[in-house]
């Protein structure tokens, strides 16, 4: 009889925690206990891991076992600790030495047949491991794609608690999985279009929609259906540069915390698209579920696009839950007596018809609906809508206008050198898009455009048509539109170009 130990990993948010997992033998009848971090015992984990060991064929310890998690702040850490647990009885057994698990981190679900069931997060899991100097980890064969994301670390995949014996026996792996290359795919959910299209005729929609791309700008459109808001809000993502690794790397962590398989094995290299459906409830919009386990839409959405169409559909209580994510740039949850913090930060997108009956023709309003009604119906989207930088409003095109414009990949050229020229600009305050630049910023020291220039802005204020806010905003746009051109700085016609993009209509 020896004791032993593992390394394991739990998963908060998209932060993975090494958990020590310790087995002490002692004289008695055999029997298994495992006690969870508060003290009490697992009774689902010890159930799961006995039949699985038992239904492996593989031996028993002819002792009692006590299985301990250290104490910590999360008593339910998941099952994702399943397979270590698994390997210190089995240690305690001397099926194979205990110092045969110093080296690596084990990740996986115990089936009650005996086989390593995959787990959510393991992308995320792995890549804490490796923080933390582990070079070695053992995982599910169904998550091996995602283990091999990680830079640096070797993967032992296994699909049955034979495999994995095999293995700390012996030292033979099993045969490694085929390695993953670095794709181009992943884009959430929805459909992403080409900005080809959209009619050449819609100048200025089109025109806005570049300068959101290359500014990072939160994007607003009111109009009637057959307008084109969805097509619009699916050209977005089309326009923005692939993700660089770091912010790939978080947004595959964060399809991995879900449950999503990577597409094709690979890092998530596109921007995500997410459009929720109206009726989604809070849970599947901002993440939840037992510990507040899983992210949200708002997060699958990370560095990429999140499109609210028909927005004053949404519940009263969704649209207020929405303004932390936009303007923090991340939701926190509680659940289970702690807080779990996702990351959110995207560019969002609001779709909303004129009046709540849906059947305005072009730019005339309905019969039925009153200026009231209108007006009480778009105030419901008011608290997002304000946090919006560019604002549209839509008519329906004439069939016969419908010429083929400029492409996704034409565009996308002119906004990657913007971003390039904004991203450069600010390198040393730490922003990456003038969407992100604080008002201060911009109002003061070198940065500040001279009042010529300006003064149409500043009247706008000065009668009260636009906020302080809205006049911070205005300017973010004028120096996208002056990045568009490649010049250094705004002049009077970026400002007025941007006045014209900002103040178009608010609910």
């Amino acid at each position: 009889m020896s004791y032993a130990t593992a390394t394991s990993v739990s998963l908060i948010g998209i932060t993975g925690r090494l958990v020590r997992v310790q087995a002490e033998p002692a004289a008695g009848r055999p029997s298994l206990v495992i006690l969870g971090p508060d003290g009490r015992s697992m009774h689902e984990a010890r159930d799961r891991v006995y039949a699985g060991l038992t239904n492996a064929g593989l031996p028993l310890p002819g002792h009692r076992v006590t299985v301990s998690l250290p104490p910590s702040d999360d008593p339910t850490p998941g099952s994702g600790l399943d397979l270590s647990m698994a390997a210190v009885i089995l240690a305690t057994g001397g099926l194979f030495a205990a110092a045969a698990l110093d080296a690596a981190a084990l990740i996986g679900e115990i089936g009650l047949d005996g086989t390593v069931r995959p787990v959510r997060g393991v992308l995320p899991m792995v890549n804490a491991a490796t923080d933390h100097g582990v070079r070695t980890v053992v995982v599910p064969a169904a998550n091996a794609g995602e283990a091999q994301l990680v830079a640096g670390v070797t993967v032992v995949a296994v699909d049955s608690l034979q495999q994995f014996a095999r293995w700390a026996s012996t030292g033979q792996r099993p045969p490694a999985p085929k390695p993953t290359t670095d794709g181009r795919l992943g884009t959430g959910d929805g459909h992403v279009s080409d900005l080809g299209h959209v009619a050449a005729a819609m100048t200025t929609a089109r025109w806005a929609l570049e300068v959101a791309a290359a500014g990072g700008h939160h994007l607003g459109m009111v109009a009637p259906p057959g307008a084109g808001k969805t097509l619009f809000a699916q050209c977005l993502p089309s326009l923005l540069p692939d993700l660089d690794d770091d912010a790939a790397l978080e947004v595959t962590a964060l399809r991995s915390a879900a449950g999503l398989e990577p597409p094709g094995g690979a890092l998530v290299r596109r921007p995500p698209f997410r459009a929720p459906h109206h009726s989604a409830s809070l849970p599947a919009l901002l993440g939840g579920g037992p510990r507040a386990s899983y992210p949200g839409a708002v997060s699958l959405a990370h560095h990429g696009v999140f499109y609210l169409d028909d927005a004053p559909k949404f519940g009263h209580r969704a649209l207020a839950a929405l303004r932390q994510p936009v303007d923090a740039g991340q939701v926190m949850l509680t659940g289970a007596g702690r807080t779990v913090t996702y990351p959110a930060r995207f560019q969002l997108v609001l779709g909303a018809q004129p009046c709540p009956c849906a059947r305005p023709i072009g730019a005339d309003p309905c019969d039925s609906c009153t200026a009231q009604d209108r007006r009480r119906y778009l105030a419901r989207i008011s608290p997002l809508w304000q946090r919006t930088d560019i604002r549209l409003q839509l008519a329906v095109t004439n069939p016969r206008d419908a010429t083929t414009g400029e492409s996704s990949a034409v565009v996308a050229q002119r906004v990657a050198r913007a971003r390039d020229m904004a991203a450069d600009r600010w390198a040393a305050l730490g922003y990456m898009v003038n969407a992100e630049v604080p008002g201060e910023v911009l109002r003061t020291g070198v940065c500040a455009l001279p009042t010529c220039d300006i003064d149409p802005l500043l009247h706008l204020l000065r009668v009260g048509a636009v906020s302080d806010d809205g006049h911070d905003r205005i300017l973010r746009v004028a120096w996208s539109i002056c990045d568009l051109r490649g010049a250094d700085r705004p002049d009077l016609d970026d400002v007025t170009a941007a006045i014209d993009l900002h103040v178009v209509r608010q609910p």
